[in-house]
């Protein structure tokens, strides 16, 4: 990995937003994004969530979860890589790489970028 991609992906400062139910997140390049409890417990990059060996997971078989399926209880870091967000239902095993993060930044400057590079691809 490129060391400016390196810092692209590296967290300076991880703010949890109680009232607004949302996570900030500095990026060491100084991009900003601030992504809902919600945003992320549907982004779950878990084998269960997200399914495995060809198998779709839990949330492709639903379209709406429980108010404490999106209620953030704690949020731990694992290792010096990645989050892992404990969720009020007791779902704790999605782990959220910073690389997985900033490409799931939701701000609307890392979507045009996203629909670019889906489009060049």
């Amino acid at each position: 990995m490129r060391e400016e991609e390196e810092i692209r992906i590296q967290p300076e400062r991880i703010t949890i937003l109680k009232q607004s139910k949302a996570v900030e997140i500095r990026w060491a390049d100084g991009h900003c994004g601030t992504y809902s409890y919600a945003y992320l417990r549907w982004h779950c990059p878990c084998a269960e969530c997200r399914g495995e060996f060809g198998r779709p997971g839990r949330l492709d078989a639903v379209d709406h979860l429980a108010p404490e399926e999106e209620e953030l209880s704690s949020l731990e870091f694992v290792g010096a890589y990645a989050l892992q967000p404990v969720w009020a239902s007791g779902h704790e095993i999605g782990i959220y790489t910073f690389e997985t993060l900033r490409a799931l930044c939701p701000c609307s400057e890392c979507e045009v970028l996203r629909q670019r590079e889906s489009k060049e691809a």
